[in-house]
């Protein structure tokens, strides 16, 4: 009869694997940065909310092309987290940077296209929705103005792939959380405050959206100019 294998012992098989401290290093504040980035529209929908249905109905849909939009771009994010990362391996910090730049000037360049060809066909993309004229007007109103958010939106991504790959992931953190207060505070400013109803919601997100992105292009600019890349 064969002898059988030995088992490891129990405290084996729970001990820490000294790699399991730099996953969670860098999973714990990604994976807050990805909660913190949907409360932007949770914030805009809890304070439209409270302006009527219509207004909130036109949110709803508004909130679902600009998701899409976004979210066909979210390889800007990931293509350059991993363009980064390669770099970095290779112990190539000036490629790495170079590779971030070249990132976030293809994140500029989609959005500004997209804002191109999604501002005059705004009506059009609402009223595939089929919605009443009363709740078409609040969606295209919404739509319009968060339009000129678009480039930096695509920007925040592109600037959180490139410190990501940079095995940064506290800085993205940071900025999503200071972004999402900041778009709370603004959207009611300029909601209640001024009475701009939910095109102020769109003003204040779209705000709160560039500062995010200036933030992001400020760390990666300072990185290239530390590491002599173009």
């Amino acid at each position: 009869m064969l002898p059988r294998p030995s088992r490891p012992p129990r405290a084996a098989l729970f001990r820490r694997h000294p790699a399991d401290h730099e996953i969670l290093r860098l999973a714990l504040p990604a994976l807050g940065a990805l909660v913190a980035e949907p409360l932007f529209l949770l914030a805009d929908a809890a304070i439209i909310g409270h302006l009527g249905t219509p207004q909130l109905a036109g949110l709803g849909i508004a909130a679902t092309i600009l998701g899409t939009l976004v979210n066909i771009s979210v390889f800007l994010a990931y293509g350059t987290t991993a363009a980064v990362a390669r770099m970095l391996g290779a112990g190539d910090l000036r490629g790495a940077m170079q590779q971030g730049i070249d990132g976030c000037w293809l994140a500029l360049l989609v959005g500004s296209a997209t804002l191109i060809v999604g501002w005059p066909t705004s009506p059009w993309l609402v009223s595939l929705f089929g919605p009443s004229a009363d709740v078409a007007a609040h969606a295209e109103t919404y739509l319009q103005i968060s339009l000129l958010g678009i480039p930096a939106m695509l920007l925040v991504l592109a600037g959180t792939g490139v410190l990501r790959g940079l095995q940064d992931t506290r800085t993205p953190l940071m900025v999503a959380v200071a972004g999402a207060v900041g778009n709370v505070i603004l959207n009611l400013l300029l909601v209640y405050g001024l009475g701009l109803g939910i095109a102020g919601s769109a003003l204040g997100t779209v705000i709160a959206q560039s500062a995010m992105a200036a933030a992001f292009a400020r760390v990666v600019v300072l990185g290239a100019r530390r590491h002599r890349a173009p």
